[in-house]
């Protein structure tokens, strides 16, 4: 799995890289700090309640959720994922309608959701 997330000050920026970008159907997105309204670490299986149908992608059930899909309850909203097989997900929830929400797979997912959660400008 190709994947790098950066958290600046103002934006986080995720770079899918390798197979990931044929499974994902993205290559680069740009999250304005500005638009996201929380990040965190959750199962994959509580991640999955907010699932909704696929539009483009992979989808193996127990295997991996990579591409877009839809977000129950919000017409027109659009998640991504990049998730294979790992049990915990890092979630990272927007103000936008696509994509509503990014959920990824890595391996520093602890240290991210605090960093991007710590810079999340509070809303009145």
């Amino acid at each position: 799995m190709s994947l790098d997330v950066h958290v600046h000050d103002d934006r986080v920026t995720v770079d899918i890289g390798g197979i990931d970008q044929v499974w994902c159907l993205k290559r680069h997105i740009d999250l304005p700090m500005l638009d996201i309204t929380s990040a965190r670490v959750v199962t994959v299986a509580e991640a999955k309640e907010g699932l909704g149908w696929r539009i483009g992608g992979g989808n193996w059930t127990g295997r991996m959720a990579t591409g877009h899909f839809t977000v129950p309850g919000r017409t027109g909203a659009r998640q991504l994922w990049c998730v294979y097989r790992d049990a915990e997900v890092l979630v990272i929830d927007t103000d936008l309608e696509r994509p509503a929400r990014v959920v990824l797979q890595h391996p520093d997912r602890d240290r991210l959701a605090w960093l991007i959660a710590e810079r999340i400008p509070q809303r009145s």
